[in-house]
């Protein structure tokens, strides 16, 4: 099971690392104000479009993932030595600073806990948005067998053939990034770059809002609307969801920032229906090849080079 603490390393980790490398380059490009917003995301950007072919020809290692993030780190010191173009003055005060990056990683918790398993007495349960998470299975197979991924999910009928991953696995590969160095599963890696990611669509949010009304407060009204979510929701509390059936659609499209800062919503437009999901026990023996057409989890400590 995903352990919380492993999870907040990660998350930690990937926001000062991609956050320190995006406003060494965003300083250069943006305004202030917009450097320190867009930091997170331009750093997870220039950093993973970077990395992935150059890891994919010198190998997918924790000596090369450490090395290619100490020369990303070195190159952030030259680019923050590097004076910047002089922007327009704002009134973003210090503290403004520390109050917006405490509510936005707040915030950015959200949709984060949602995919940490829950214990009860009655066993471990799991939120609904884990159906999407379970390509943490794309994860554990960059990290075991490198780039690019085997297709963890599909085997060909042909077992001694292995089935490179078709699929947009770049956000997956920087959580493979964190996961590798760090030493921790793919789904503890799953949850603290989804953290991330809120966090860093919240603070790109805040500093748009701030460039635009040349107003600090506009931060607390960027938190207030990305916590508001669907009507539907709150009503669900006091009345039956098939009694609101008839007056109020569920939540769909753009319907609130927590629902759409889940990687879930990102794609739900291209998932696909499966016909099987099976988790098999973990096993050193590689599985039987399944039959076309159905989905398979590979156990995390098999050799799905043989599947």
């Amino acid at each position: 099971m995903a352990s919380p603490i492993n999870a907040v390393l990660c998350a930690l980790v990937g926001a000062a690392f991609w956050s320190v490398l995006g406003y060494a380059i965003a300083r250069h490009l943006l305004p202030r104000v917009l450097a320190l917003g867009a930091a997170p995301v331009v750093g997870w950007a220039v950093f993973s479009a970077v990395a992935l072919p150059i890891l994919s020809l010198i190998g997918f290692s924790t000596l090369t993932v450490a090395g290619l993030a100490a020369l990303g780190l070195g190159l952030a010191g030259i680019g923050l030595r590097v004076p910047a173009a002089p922007g327009s003055p704002t009134d973003l005060k210090p503290w403004w600073l520390g109050m917006a990056a405490i509510a936005a990683a707040m915030l950015a918790l959200i949709p984060a806990i949602a995919l940490l398993p829950k214990y009860s007495e009655r066993g471990v349960h799991l939120a609904a948005p884990i159906f999407d998470h379970s390509k943490i299975a794309v994860i554990d197979a960059i990290t075991r067998q490198g780039l690019p991924p085997i297709n963890p999910v599909f085997a060909l009928a042909d077992a001694t053939a292995a089935a490179h991953l078709v699929y947009y696995y770049l956000w997956h590969f920087s959580a493979a990034v964190l996961a590798l160095p760090l030493h921790v599963s793919g789904w503890e890696a799953d949850v603290g770059l989804t953290w991330f990611t809120a966090f860093a669509s919240l603070t790109l949010m805040m500093a748009l809002a701030v460039w635009l009304s040349r107003r600090a407060g506009a931060t607390i009204l960027v938190v207030a609307l990305a916590a508001s979510s669907s009507l539907r929701e709150v009503l669900n509390f006091f009345f039956s969801n098939y009694g609101l059936e008839p007056f109020l659609r569920r939540p769909n499209g753009f319907a609130g920032w927590p629902l759409r800062s889940t990687p879930r919503c990102w794609r739900r437009w291209k998932t696909t229906s499966t016909a099987a999901i099976r988790w098999p026990s973990c096993t050193r023996r590689a599985p039987p090849a399944p039959p076309r057409g159905r989905c398979t989890l590979t156990p995390p400590c098999s050799d799905t080079s043989k599947t």
